[in-house]
């Protein structure tokens, strides 16, 4: 391992355990949910859920300087970083799309990363952590318990082009108790 990034271990124990495996489970989870036709705030919502997942996740593989952990902390020696596993240009994209408000933030939604591109990443993702999986420890692997992949990673659905939607006023009043009729 040549990454100089130490956590204690407790705290590595901690994102094996927990913190990896709910990436892995929120990027999958948000990909199905981003793909069904749903009114704008909650597909954009839900679509960048699923790209800071993503981003995590890449960081996380990569061995990026913005993720604590390096893959090869819980692998055999043998296990070598892929830093290509997904286009040099899809990190920079999602920053611009998402959490990032500088004069370069994607306006566009010919710059936005869409349901084929998310198709994209989560293949990629996905061949990783079969790959990671593959490479743990003896004693890595027997505490590995991230959910099931999906039987087949599904292509993307067709954009069904613009959507509206009305909010409508919440009763945020309480409501009147009812009283027992006896």
């Amino acid at each position: 391992m040549t990454s100089n990034k130490k956590p204690a271990p407790h705290l590595k124990e901690e994102f094996f355990t927990q913190h990896l495996p709910y990436e892995i489970d929120m990027l999958r989870a948000t990909y199905e949910l981003a793909r069904v036709p749903k009114p704008p705030a909650e597909h954009d919502a839900l679509a960048e859920s699923f790209l800071m997942h993503a981003r995590n996740l890449i960081e996380f593989f990569q061995d990026r300087p913005s993720c604590d952990f390096d893959p090869r902390m819980f692998t055999v020696g043998s296990y070598q970083l892929n830093k290509d596993f997904v286009a040099e240009q899809v990190l920079p994209r999602i920053n611009r799309q998402i959490s990032h408000l500088t004069v370069k933030r994607t306006s566009h939604d010919t710059e936005k990363l869409g349901p084929r591109d998310w198709a994209l990443i989560l293949r990629a993702l996905e061949d990783e952590i079969g790959r990671f999986t593959k490479a743990l420890t003896r004693d890595n692997a027997a505490k590995w318990a991230p959910p099931e992949p999906p039987a087949e990673t599904p292509g993307p659905t067709p954009d069904p082009g613009p959507r509206t939607f009305v909010l409508r006023r919440a009763n945020l009043t309480a409501q009147p108790k009812l009283r027992d009729a006896g």
